[in-house]
């Protein structure tokens, strides 16, 4: 490929003079592609998977804003009986402009409610009604450390609604890289679209030409479409790109942008948190953002207290971490508790403790300013840790907080666990009926007392704070995966979202799961067929569902003891080796321990965990050296390790194109040269 020229077969670009700089390659993912430098700036091709999530998270979030925002727009309009604000004189709509937030904005939509004619005598008479209709205001995206400018550039053409995507770096070389990727693919500022069929300026972005999209040639002759709150008529001979779908997926312009994503990249370079205080106020030209996107090199918790305020009410915060060797590792407690004002838990669940942590965090930094957040999603993926959290401001849901975090003292033989929160709360009737939340301390164990493991009599080992409610949203989930099941070829890693969402709509929010196997190592015993194992819970009663984390994990709201008491009884029928194990040992404490649930192992019709269609629960590794940038720059393998690695990834991303192909082999050839 020749560094002169910009090649003109590559898609959904804008050709720049100065052709593919020296040094640099190109890399494509989705409909953007990028000038990557050969040394520099680092993009893992891993985390396509955690793009392709953030923006069908980012897109669902949209929509559920709009019908939110929608909604009170017509409360409002029914306690005025249906009649709309009326507007306001040129210098106050001028001045409200500026102090409205975006949701006033929203619920003030100014319609006409009737057209008023006259007729040859001067006598006005009613024209026929036009409805009323909610416009949502457009949102801005912030992306405080954006390096490449890859995942920026996605946000503004494939998310609706869109105004402006702020990326911030502060490496000079990487805001040069930036400047250079947005002019290459068409969403700067500064960008004029070229005409399409007569159609100029911004309006050609609305228009998809007719090799891509049918168009009607007759029935239509004008079509009203709405761009940044303005109506603008469109012919519809010359624009209609509504109905007909492209066999690849949805409808695009020129530059690759999904359906109504209109979204500019503004860069800005200086210090990510300097930037970020700069979007602190309610009002003005630096207000607060919709979303800010934290996805930094380690740990994000430098930055947590500026996202958190820079963020409106009711927006959406993605934060990422990769210091898994603090947040989930054996070592570092001093560490985590330095970062996330918490220590790292020792157990198999040791990874939903990782979220747990840095949600603590999350919400602790979050009440210091009023501010309380709602989880919607959260996974451990991979070497990371990818949370999405929404923030608003009220100091009755701050109060709640006590409730919501504690400590949990875990036994590291037998994975017993006990969680303890700071606070409760109660609620009380007073003498009119009226009922009140008062919020209480909660009574906890001393010192000396609480920790021996009831199970087996080892040590207890004290873990937190943490975060002891729910990490997912079902609801939002399942809004997620109608989003993409209607685009799937729009997301490469499809499979992979869809698995992951599935888990997290069926989730328990219950803290903690165990694996059959950890079980029985603790017992010395065989592990027992996980079918056994879900009857046995579902004919008590007890609740079951996967957890994302681990694979074969099993989240349920029994006891421990009910678990230990389904091994029991299976030591009934099938003895374990007694002379193998020490006398006095925790697992002869636990074999020797009476039963106090009863045990049915009748198979049970919804005893199974096994996916149902096409959806990828947990990922298999698909290079040698799997992990953050030192070790993914390390890859050094040899001509049959790559082979069956390049195996596994045709068997993980089947419908991978070619353009990503090529740009993959591209990069290993010249790790290896």
């Amino acid at each position: 490929m020749s560094s002169s020229s910009t090649p003109t077969t590559t898609p959904y670009t804008v050709p720049l003079k100065e052709g593919i700089p020296p040094n640099h390659r190109l890399h494509t993912e989705s409909t953007t592609t990028i000038f990557l430098p050969k040394a520099g700036a680092f993009l893992n091709p891993v985390q396509h998977y955690n793009r392709d999530m953030s923006v069908a998270v980012i897109r669902a979030w949209n929509e559920l804003r709009k019908e939110e925002l929608e909604k009170k727009w017509r409360t409002k309009l029914e306690k005025r009986g249906g009649v709309v604000k009326p507007k306001k004189g040129k210098k106050g709509a001028a001045k409200a402009k500026t102090e409205e937030t975006s949701e006033e904005a929203a619920l003030n939509v100014d319609e006409p409610v009737a057209e008023a004619t006259t007729t040859g005598e001067e006598q006005p008479v009613a024209g026929p009604s036009t409805e009323k209709k909610f416009r949502a205001p457009s949102i801005n995206i912030l992306e405080a450390l954006a390096a490449t400018g890859l995942r920026s550039i996605r946000y503004a053409k494939e998310i609706p609604n869109v105004k402006y995507v702020l990326a911030n770096d502060l490496s000079p070389s990487a805001c040069e890289a930036m400047r250079r990727n947005v002019e290459f693919n068409g969403v700067g500022e500064d960008y004029e679209p070229p005409a399409v069929d007569g159609v100029e300026g911004a309006e050609a972005e609305t228009a998809v030409p007719e090799s891509e999209v049918a168009v009607k040639e007759d029935k239509v002759t004008e079509e009203k479409m709405e761009l940044d709150g303005e109506t603008k008529a469109v012919n519809g001979d010359k624009a209609e790109a509504a109905k007909p779908a492209q066999a690849e997926g949805e409808p695009k312009d020129h530059v690759g942008r999904r359906p109504n994503c209109r979204g500019r990249v503004k860069i800005n370079e200086g210090d990510a948190c300097a930037f970020m205080y700069s979007h602190r106020s309610p009002v003005g030209p630096t207000s607060r953002v919709d979303v800010v996107d934290l996805d930094p090199y380690g740990t994000a918790a430098p930055f947590i207290d500026a996202a958190l305020g820079c963020i409106a009410d009711g927006g959406l915060l993605a934060i990422t971490c990769t210091d898994l060797a603090v947040l989930a590792g054996q070592q570092y407690p001093e560490k985590c508790y330095s970062n996330y004002g918490g220590t790292n838990v020792h157990a198999e669940y040791t990874h939903e403790a990782a979220l747990r942590l840095v949600m603590h965090s999350l919400a602790t930094c979050a009440a210091r300013y009023g501010r309380y957040i709602t989880p919607l999603l959260s996974f451990s993926i991979d070497f990371y840790v990818r949370l999405f959290v929404r923030i608003d401001t009220r100091p009755e849901q701050v109060k709640r907080l006590a409730a919501q975090t504690g400590v949990v003292y875990t036994c590291q033989f037998c994975q017993t666990s006990v969680t303890q929160p700071f606070g409760k709360v109660v609620e009380k009737e007073t003498a009119k009926g009226v009922t009140l939340d008062a919020f209480k301390t909660a009574a906890g164990p001393t010192p000396s007392h609480g920790s021996s493991c009831e199970e087996c009599g080892s040590t207890m080992h004290l873990g937190g704070p943490l975060w002891l409610g729910p990490l997912q949203d079902s609801e939002f989930a399942k809004r997620v995966i109608k989003d993409i099941s209607s685009q799937e070829k729009e997301y490469k890693t499809y499979n992979r979202m869809l698995g992951m969402l599935t888990i997290a709509s069926q989730e328990l929010p219950d803290p903690w799961f165990f694996t059959a196997n950890r079980i029985a190592k603790s017992l010395h015993s065989s592990s027992l067929p996980m079918s056994k194992i879900l009857s046995a819970l579902l004919n008590a009663g007890y609740k079951i569902s996967r957890s994302h984390c681990v694979a074969g994990a099993v989240k349920t709201d029994a006891p421990r003891s009910f678990i230990y008491d389904i091994m029991r009884e299976e030591i009934k029928t099938n003895p374990i080796r007694m002379d193998k194990i020490t006398e006095g040992s925790p697992s002869r404490n636990i074999i020797n321990k009476p039963m106090t649930h009863k045990i049915d192992f009748t198979p049970h019709p919804d005893a199974s965990l096994e996916r149902s269609g096409k959806e990828t629960f947990y990922q298999v590794n698909p290079l040698p050296n799997w992990g953050p940038a030192p070790r993914a720059k390390s890859i050094q393998v040899g001509q049959e390790a790559k082979r069956k690695a390049g195996e596994i990834v045709d068997e993980l991303e089947e419908e991978e194109d070619a353009e990503t192909k090529k740009a993959r082999l591209d990069e290993e050839a010249a790790m290896n040269a």
